[in-house]
């Protein structure tokens, strides 16, 4: 009896502390994910897909601070009926084209803008693509701009795929509203917590253990921004 009272006590001990410290928790929990690199001279400048405009108003931040010469950006996965639409004379910019015409309204020379040929739906195809694209290039250092939930993970693979070449610097956009301070409170941001957890877990349980050569696969054909890893 003594030994179930003393375990209840322990128990109540245990929830009560958690709950006077929730914040720091939630705030710890929300800031492990953002990390940040202090911007220097680079080869290039990265964007990610998967969100707009905040992650191109943060590159062309970084360009418009002379930091490197060319901005890079990736491709997405068409989205669905996207060629049907072309076909019948309409037209759906992607990601990559806002991103681009973004860039030049504000500044940035056409010719300092590069786009990635191939098409990745998963930031794990994307830095690998980005990898190989770099190298052929002979950009050696790049500033990688994402997202501030998304940095942590970004930097992970990023790293185990580039073993150095190339050196990469992450740089969240400053314009992206999620803070580890308050994220808690907004359900979107829940969501995005929730789910890039859950990423970074099939990252350190699968995707780590791939290397360059082996992430050639294709992307699922009409696989939309919805359906991919970013």
């Amino acid at each position: 009896m003594r030994c179930l009272k003393a375990t209840f006590v322990l128990i109540v001990i245990v929830v009560v502390s958690a709950y006077a410290g929730r914040r720091s928790i939630l705030e710890s929990i929300g800031s492990f994910l953002l990390v940040r690199d202090t911007p220097q001279a680079a080869g290039a400048i990265v964007v990610l897909s998967g969100s707009l405009p905040d992650r191109i108003l943060e590159a062309v931040d970084l360009y418009k601070a002379g930091l490197a010469p060319l901005l890079l950006l990736t491709r997405e996965p068409a989205p669905p009926g996207i060629e049907a639409l072309r076909q019948r004379g309409g037209r759906l910019p992607e990601h990559h084209e806002q991103n681009r015409q973004i860039a030049e309204d504000l500044g940035v020379p056409a010719a300092a803008i590069r786009i990635v040929p191939r098409r990745v739906g998963s930031t794990f195809a994307e830095a690998s693509e980005l990898v190989r694209f770099l190298r052929r290039e002979g950009i050696h250092s790049i500033l990688l701009v994402t997202s501030n939930a998304h940095a942590r993970r970004a930097r992970w693979i990023f790293e185990h795929l580039a073993q150095g070449d190339p050196r990469i610097a992450i740089c969240p956009s400053r314009y992206d509203p999620f803070s580890p301070k308050d994220w808690w409170q907004y359900r979107g941001f829940v969501r995005r917590v929730v789910i890039e957890y859950g990423k970074l877990l099939t990252f350190l349980v699968v995707d780590r253990w791939h290397n360059l050569d082996t992430t050639t696969q294709a992307d699922a054909p009409g696989q939309s921004a919805n359906d991919s890893d970013r």
